[in-house]
């Protein structure tokens, strides 16, 4: 009964918040988000729960997540205002995740495996409130995050393909990655963005040439990762196309290039037709938001209607399948507990559109 009588509470301030406030994918947004956090974020301990009913901690890569649906809110033309104090917690509690060198572990403390891509999700929100709070401590951990990435460049001749950016420092792994290496470029071009530096773009420059050259399947999609006996793990993650395409995006805005414009325009369309109503029944949630948050990055420079399209019908069908109304939560597993990464993801999809 708490429960219905909270939701009903958010309902009514949105309803009553203007009809700009009121907007559908901002409204669908807020409610989302309400639900998140009231069913994840635990009191007691500062964190974020994994699962709903769990007792134990999000990871660094579920709660970059969190913090970047909740930084999303925070852009939502109107209503960003009303996140300020849930975003300045969320960049609060990265601290529970951060050695003292600065390096972010897959777990709270300090001595968990390191994660090259769980840094880079940290290093881009880092770098989203570093641009609207001017906050130069954000900068400088973004920055060291990005030095950490290139530690993990491979620079072994002898290795099959040399080059790409290795996921994880944890034993017994090799593996060099599409998502750490494309990631490392879009995280590269951020850090151009706000310091001017030549080297950053140079970086991802050398980060999507490998991704080219050792990822790229005859079909045009990417692959997800090459280990160092030249074995290709072959899947077609949707998350490992949506930050090449916003990589590509960001260095077409910075240098002009149109054949780096042109590789993020057909990744998308051959994404799109491979990630079609059927595929993304069995996609995660969460890799697909970060599919669509960059394609309405390509939006913004080729505006092409069918990403926004695609974004919302995909989300929209979400909403109406999978969402429980009494609690706001999205149920993507049966029998299984909801998700904070599941979550999260309808939260960034709907802000993403709302502010877009």
């Amino acid at each position: 009964m708490r429960v219905l009588v909270a939701l009903a509470a958010v309902l009514v301030a949105l309803l009553v918040a203007g009809p700009v406030e009121a907007d559908r994918n901002g409204a669908r947004a807020a409610l989302s988000y309400w639900a998140m956090k009231h069913f994840f974020f635990d009191r007691s301990s500062g964190l974020y729960r994994e699962e709903r009913g769990s007792h134990r901690p999000a990871g660094a890569w579920p709660h970059s997540q969190a913090l970047s649906a909740t930084l999303a809110m925070a852009r939502v033309p109107k209503r960003g205002r009303l996140y300020l104090r849930d975003v300045k917690r969320d960049l609060r509690t990265l601290d529970r995740y951060s050695r003292a060198d600065g390096v972010y572990t897959a777990g709270p403390g300090p001595s968990g495996d390191i994660y090259y891509d769980d840094n880079e999700w940290i290093g881009l929100e880092l770098l989203q409130w570093y641009r609207r709070s001017g906050d130069s401590t954000l900068l400088a951990r973004a920055r060291k995050v990005f030095r950490l990435v290139t530690s993990a460049w491979d620079s072994d001749p002898k290795h099959p393909c040399p080059g790409g950016v290795f996921w994880t420092q944890a034993r017994g792994n090799g593996d060099r990655n599409t998502v750490t290496t494309a990631t490392g470029a879009l995280l590269a071009m951020r850090l151009y963005f706000v310091t001017l530096d030549q080297r950053y773009v140079s970086w991802a420059q050398r980060m999507l040439a490998w991704v080219d050259a050792c990822m790229l399947a005859p079909s045009g999609l990417l692959w997800d990762h090459l280990d160092l006996d030249g074995t290709v793990d072959e899947t077609h993650w949707s998350y490992n196309q949506g930050v090449a395409i916003g990589a590509g995006v960001l260095l077409y805005r910075v240098t002009g290039d149109q054949a780096a414009l042109q590789r993020s325009r057909s990744l998308a369309e051959k994404s799109l037709d491979y990630y079609d109503a059927s595929q993304r029944e069995t996609e995660p949630p969460f890799f697909l938001a970060i599919f669509f948050r960059n394609l309405l990055e390509l939006e913004r420079v080729d505006h092409d209607s069918r990403y926004r399209t695609e974004a919302q019908a995909y989300v929209d069908d979400v909403w109406d399948r999978l969402r429980e109304p009494a609690t706001g939560l999205f149920r993507f597993h049966a029998p299984g507990r909801e998700r904070l990464l599941e979550q999260a993801a309808v939260v960034q999809i709907y802000a993403a559109l709302a502010t877009s």
